[in-house]
């Protein structure tokens, strides 16, 4: 075969094979599904007994996930106490010595005007030449009266000082002593909420296995919430600013000393909607209380909106339910701690002042300080 037609058909075999090779990729990846996608349809089809067994786990799994954080805040806290008493036992001690070198040089103050006594001062004065260095002498015992004055006084302070550093080093090793004993009943109460789990496993018996996957997989997916809100809460504060809300979305109504302004529910939902960044959310307004829904993460979340400095508001998270699954109130603080869900209001507001909000059905209204000049 000539050595042109054998380039010609070893070209045309790699890109036979470079196309195999691409469409049996695209058969694997268009066949391959979100494990969590997978996990999460699991979840929504067990039965109504299942989900009141896997209810009780989940609810003692958050509450072992709470003794642990507390278990390592409070560590983190006595770690901290402990280098607090560390500096008061290095100033106290810096204290002392001060105190002490005050107190020798006033005794070798007082020794010395004891041993001359008072009738030498007298005689240094008589045996002055003349008016000037009379005077002098008399400035120079004044000196030295002030500056033994002085002497006392500062003594006084260091003492006085050096005994309310020791106060608070005995406040602080009290305070470590209530923190240790705050941590052993933190340590004790993880320990009974494992028993408590272990022995709830264990009356499942041959099903154990098969609850314990399922509790797994729904903190897995709890855990993911974390990742998820961080990206939201960095868009939930653009939507009013982007959001083309029209000029009716607040009506308004004016008042000798306020303007009240309210946001029906459903153009509230139209601008969050606005936002495509955002995945599907569903806020409804009750009496006293919010409702958000995220359909995708069949998550749940009840609270109410924080007023904020520079007319923001905040949506408190106060309760909430995940697969239907009560989630504890240290599971929350946990997930928000360091996420805030907030709207910044300054585009429908202006530089007028919000100072209360108020939810009711079907509608939020701002009650807002005008600002005329």
């Amino acid at each position: 075969m000539p050595k042109t037609k054998r380039i010609k058909l070893f070209a045309v075999s790699c890109v036979i094979v470079s196309l195999l090779s691409m469409i049996c990729f695209f058969d694997i990846a268009t066949g391959q599904e979100d494990p969590f996608d997978e996990i999460q349809q699991n979840l929504k089809g067990i039965s109504e007994e299942e989900r009141e067994v896997l209810q009780t786990l989940f609810l003692l799994a958050q509450e072992i996930e709470e003794m642990k954080r507390r278990e390592g805040e409070i560590g983190q806290e006595i770690k901290a106490i402990y280098q607090e008493v560390k500096n008061l036992e290095d100033t106290i001690a810096v204290e002392e010595a001060a105190f002490e070198r005050k107190r020798d040089v006033l005794e070798q103050v007082l020794k010395s005007y004891q041993r001359k006594g008072p009738g030498s001062f007298l005689e240094i004065l008589l045996e002055s030449d003349n008016l000037s260095v009379f005077l002098r002498r008399i400035n120079t015992f004044r000196d030295l009266t002030r500056n033994t004055g002085e002497l006392l006084t500062s003594l006084e302070e260091s003492k006085g000082k050096l005994s309310a550093e020791k106060v608070r080093l005995s406040e602080k090793m009290l305070f470590i002593e209530g923190k240790q004993q705050e941590l052993r009943v933190a340590l004790e109460k993880k320990e009974q909420l494992i028993e408590s789990q272990e022995s709830y496993l264990a009356s499942l018996a041959g099903k154990r296995a098969y609850y314990q996957e399922y509790l797994t997989n729904l903190q897995k997916l709890f855990k993911e919430l974390g990742g998820f809100f961080e990206t939201v809460a960095e868009e939930f504060v653009k939507v009013v600013e982007e959001g083309n809300i029209p000029s009716d979305a607040l009506k308004t109504t004016i008042t000798f000393m306020n303007i009240t302004g309210t946001i029906d529910e459903k153009t509230f939902n139209d601008i969050i909607k606005a936002n495509p960044r955002l995945p599907e959310m569903t806020f409804r307004f009750l009496p006293g209380k919010i409702e958000m829904t995220i359909p995708e993460k069949n998550l749940l979340l009840i609270g109410n909106f924080a007023i904020l400095a520079g007319n923001r508001i905040e949506f408190a998270v106060e309760e909430g339910t995940f697969f239907g699954m009560p989630l504890e109130a240290g599971a929350l603080e946990a997930l928000f701690r360091d996420i805030h869900l907030i709207l910044d209001l300054k585009p429908l507001i202006g530089k007028n002042i919000l100072h209360a909000v108020e939810i009711l059905e079907e509608k939020l209204t701002l009650k807002v300080i005008p600002i005329i000049f």
